[in-house]
């Protein structure tokens, strides 16, 4: 099966519990035998997303994403396979011992260890050039750092760090650590000089900049943010790593590693502009904070929102009071709430942002703003009137259509309702042609939702098995042991018949080549080495509900399916015998071979009625 022996995948599977798993990424609420959330690969207000301790597996009734351990890591993680197993062993603490050469899953899987151990020892770089270096610029930093309340305790919990200007010490670094130029560049921490021109040379990215490691869920770190620590310098506040192997701008929040757990309990969290904001809030006790890399806010940022906040989950803006921050707070807003999340804005004072606040007026000064924050609408409302002119005509329309798309996403219609009777008498409009408005927005939402996810490339558009008594064969070969062992019993007799039957590769395959047993964990890990559209199709089948099956089932289920298949093929025998200008021994050789059939199908109508009547 490749780089790593299916006996390797049985084990690690078997030493993996789905349901501790997936609760290591966001919490899972029990409903009978199963443990379920808002799915994780798609938008959603209502937990549709199953976890099965039975199958081992989990299931989304939405979009259909299904799995099983190593199928979650894969997509979650967005990791290729041999990645997923090799995750999943080190959480077990199983040690893989590799088979036959996969060079190229080989080579994939050593680069990801060599980034994930490169941005490792540059984020300890980074911080002991900070805590350590005799420079001017490192003097610099960490007078910085003390001036804005940063002690070497915080910097050393949070592993903040310092790019000295002079980027040579970093390269020199890199090279008597035998980090190969292909490899810096990979991890965008250096970067050509020239694009089309390698012998150039490269150059190191960050330099004269406050690094803040960033991590993924886990923990690990996967990229950096460098903050620029000279008011007054002419270049970006921030700069993050690019787009790498192990980072996506958009699939990360600063800090989540940290507050995931205080998220999920609080079922809330306060979204802040900056780094040094949300270490401010979370070294203050308020630890249910994060803050994005940036003000683009995007539909992947709210889905993760929501899985570890749970369906009654609630986000407060902590958002700057200047325009660029009220446009960001805007866009936020429209996100989170698309994702069904409630959202609330806190009013920061002019000037101020949550580190400034809880280091000027203390925490307790902000956890007043929070539990004083409003509906985002009604935020909306009141930095609307502060630009507006509701007495001015041109102004009053600018002010509805401003109003309506944030309106429109409140999903509870009774509060949208009652907000567009509030805005309308606010403007002094009428309700009627403001709700119209709202419709509008309504629509324009639902149609860009529409024309987004109508990929035809989209990963869950997957073949499926639709025979019913091929699934019913299916299912038992993978769910029931005495069915599993009748097929090796039958295997060369019964191949013959399956080839007859259309659209039955599936079955045929798994006919031939079952699974070791029918344990879960040999299931789950039989699964794993097929091809994504099939694991996808049979977890289709071992998902679905089938009443209690047995093996009498099953040798029903195979006879229908011959019956099927040779009354196709003596509709066709009839069809060629009437056929013009056949010769005579054509035509009995035709006619011989109907007869054939016919008694054939009422041998099998016969057995099929005696399975129903003596249960195997």
């Amino acid at each position: 099966m490749g780089l790593i022996p299916e006996s390797t995948i049985q084990e690690i599977l078997g030493a993996t519990d789905i349901v501790e798993l997936v609760e290591g990424y966001f919490p899972l609420q029990k409903k009978g035998q199963d443990f379920w959330a808002v799915c994780p690969f798609h938008s959603e207000k209502s937990p549709s997303f199953k976890v099965s301790p039975s199958r081992q597996a989990y299931y989304c009734f939405g979009c259909n994403a299904k799995g099983s351990a190593i199928g979650f890591v894969m997509e979650y993680e967005n990791l290729d396979y041999p990645s997923a197993i090799r995750r999943l062993a080190e959480r077990v603490s199983i040690t893989i011992k590799e088979s036959e050469d996969d060079p190229q899953a080989r080579a994939a899987a050593k680069q990801r260890a060599q980034l994930l151990q490169l941005h490792k020892t540059s984020s300890d770089w980074f911080h002991n050039y900070l805590m350590k270096g005799d420079s001017h610029d490192a003097e610099s930093a960490r007078k910085y750092l003390k001036d804005r309340g940063l002690g070497a305790d915080i910097a050393n919990r949070w592993n903040i760090g310092f790019a000295p200007a002079n980027g040579d010490l970093f390269a020199q670094w890199a090279r008597e650590n035998k980090y190969s130029g292909r490899l810096m560049s990979a991890s965008g921490l250096m970067s050509l000089r020239e694009e089309n021109n390698p012998s150039r040379g490269l150059y190191t990215r960050f330099r004269d900049r406050i690094m803040f490691p960033l991590n993924n869920d886990f923990g690990e770190t996967v990229a950096f943010s460098g903050r620029i620590i000279d008011p007054n310098a002419k270049t970006a506040k921030y700069v993050n790593s690019p787009e790498t192997e192990l980072f996506s701008k958009s699939k990360i929040f600063f800090g989540l590693d940290k507050s995931k757990r205080a998220i999920a309990k609080s079922e809330s969290v306060i979204i802040c502009e900056g780094q040094l904001d949300m270490i401010r809030c979370y070294e203050n006790g308020i630890e249910n904070a994060v803050a994005p890399l940036g003000t683009a806010f995007t539909e992947h940022h709210s889905r993760t929102l929501r899985r570890f906040a749970g369906d009654r989950a609630e986000a407060l803006l902590c958002f700057d009071s200047d325009s660029a921050g009220y446009k960001a707070s805007v866009r936020a807003y429209k996100s989170l709430s698309a994702s069904g999340i409630f959202v609330r804005a806190v009013n920061l004072p002019p000037g101020e942002d949550p580190d400034s606040l809880i280091t000027s007026k203390g925490a307790d000064a902000f956890r007043l703003l929070i539990d004083n924050a409003r509906p985002f609408y009604h935020f909306q409302i009141d930095q609307l009137n502060d630009s507006l002119d509701i007495n001015d005509p041109r102004d009053r329309v600018s002010f509805a259509n401003e109003l309506a798309p944030s309106i429109s996403v409140i999903a509870d219609p009774v509060a949208r309702e009652a907000m567009i009777n509030e805005v309308a008498t606010r403007l002094g409009i009428a309700a009627t042609d403001f709700r119209t408005r709202v419709a509008n927005s309504v629509k324009q939402d639902q149609n860009f939702s529409s024309s987004r996810h109508s990929d035809p490339k989209d990963h869950h558009a997957q073949l499926i098995v639709e025979d019913a008594d091929a699934r019913i064969l299916i299912r038992l070969a993978l769910t029931h042991e005495d069915t599993r062992e009748w097929m090796k019993e039958t295997r060369q007799e019964s191949m013959a018949h399956i080839q007859e039957i259309p659209s039955a590769d599936l079955l045929q395959e798994i006919w031939e080549n079952p699974p070791e047993s029918t344990q879960l964990n040999v299931v789950n890990a039989y699964l794993a080495t097929l091809p994504n559209e099939k694991e996808h199709a049979l977890r289709d089948v071992l998902v679905a509900r089938f009443a209690n099956l047995e093996l009498a089932d099953a040798k029903r289920a195979l006879l229908r399916l011959r019956i099927r298949a040779l009354e196709l093929a003596r509709d066709t025998t009839k069809t060629k015998a009437a056929q013009p200008n056949l010769s005579k021994s054509q035509i009995l050789d035709l006619t011989s071979n109907v007869e054939s059939q016919r008694k054939e199908l009422l041998d099998l109508k016969i057995a099929l009625k005696n399975i129903a009547s003596h249960r195997a």
